[in-house]
């Protein structure tokens, strides 16, 4: 696949320099080292220059503060936060740190959702009948499997959408970075995950317990894959980056196995609010109706329960706290999310790099509410 990314020297942490510099130092000794420092401070200096794209003197003094907060680092490592309004206009975009308008940030789990605008596309296209079809009956090379468990026969893609399989899986009882964790696991394995899949026990019938499950990203995927002819990465790039004008991204890829449709996509954080967009304005951007106004709607309706405040649509959770505005959005590893929060017209794109276990002062999930309340 052609795959665009762009770098400049503001997506570049200078820190990445040392070993190199180190080197050049014990062969010229002092000379170096004055040259090693100014250049770092020359990229610092450009990083902070490109920090803050939009003015944000006349917003609310709530906003301003967030802002402060932001960059002494209350929510831990946020790179970047694009706030559009719901013509696309940037109302707040600032980035932090060496993080510029330009960097591909890896987005995580807001793939998912990505993969679900896939999936409604073929069903609008009438290449699928509905969300209430059996998986079973694209996959017809596991019949000894759903012979073997019949509750298997029962998942639809509904159930792989709203995370109710009844399979079992392990991947939100551990961390990310430990073995233990069912992914993690099996991507140390190097396994084919669409046969794993279909091997996974059964634990409960389902559509009744709320279990997440990465995999089932890629089951859809592949049905995308199956109904259209083409490669699910191709039918994304053809069918949602080209038409929302996303031309730079990195895809990851594993061994044994296809594009991952759970997670690996790098995207300007831009680009990623232009999938909330797509949502706001109810499958329309510019003048393109991508996806159908009922798919948008169908995947932001609670399909299941994760706790008292948040539910899950199609590959979307849907939040509700009492006095604020309804928000419902994409969330990924690391603190990536997509916000869309209808009753003020708003997307709010945010990444970071909250990769490990600490617990920052403030969620930055928080950011978003602040901005939803304030804007």
């Amino acid at each position: 696949m052609n795959q665009k990314a762009f770098t400049s020297v503001y997506d570049v942490n200078p820190l990445a320099f040392i070993p190199f510099f180190e080197y050049i130092y014990t062969v010229n000794g002092t000379y170096m080292r004055i040259v090693f420092i100014s250049i770092l401070l020359f990229i610092s200096s450009l990083g902070d220059g490109l920090a803050g794209i939009t003015d944000i003197t006349g917003l609310s003094s709530k906003i301003v503060e967030l802002n402060e907060q932001i960059r002494q680092e209350h929510y831990g490592k946020v790179s970047s936060v694009v706030v559009l309004n719901m013509k696309g206009k940037p109302i707040f975009e600032q980035y932090y740190g060496f993080n510029s308008r330009n960097s591909l940030n890896q987005i995580s789990s807001v793939t998912k959702s990505i993969t679900s605008l896939a999936l409604g596309i073929c069903i609008d296209r009438g290449l699928i009948p509905s969300v209430d079809e059996p998986v079973a009956k694209y996959f017809p090379e596991y019949n000894r499997q759903f012979s073997e468990y019949p509750a298997k026969k029962n998942i639809t893609l509904k159930h792989l959408l709203n995370q109710t399989t009844g399979l079992k899986w392990d991947e939100w009882f551990f961390p990310y970075n430990y073995a233990s964790n069912s992914l993690i696991a099996l991507l140390e394995s190097k396994a084919n995950w669409i046969d794993h899949f279909f091997n996974l026990p059964v634990d409960t019938l389902a559509g009744i317990k709320f279990n997440y499950n990465s995999l089932s990203s890629q089951v859809i995927a592949e049905v995308v894959s199956r109904v259209s002819g083409m490669p699910f990465n191709q039918f994304v790039v053809e069918n949602i980056f080209k038409p929302l004008s996303i031309d730079q991204y990195r895809w990851d890829e594993y061994p044994n196995n296809p594009f991952p449709a759970w997670g690996g996509i790098s995207l300007t954080t831009l680009d990623m609010a232009k999938i909330g967009l797509l949502m706001l304005n109810n499958g329309r951007y510019r003048n393109m109706q991508i996806v159908s106004v009922s798919w948008i709607n169908n995947s932001i309706t609670i399909q299941s329960v994760y706790n008292q405040s948040t539910g899950y649509g199609l590959h979307w959770w849907v939040e509700h706290q009492t006095g604020e505005p309804l928000m419902y959005y994409a969330a990924g590893y690391g603190d990536q999310y997509v916000f869309v929060v209808p009753e003020k017209e708003i997307v709010i794109a945010i990444n970071a790099q909250n990769f490990s276990d600490y617990q920052w002062p403030k969620p930055v999930i928080d950011i978003a509410r602040a901005i939803a309340t304030s804007i």
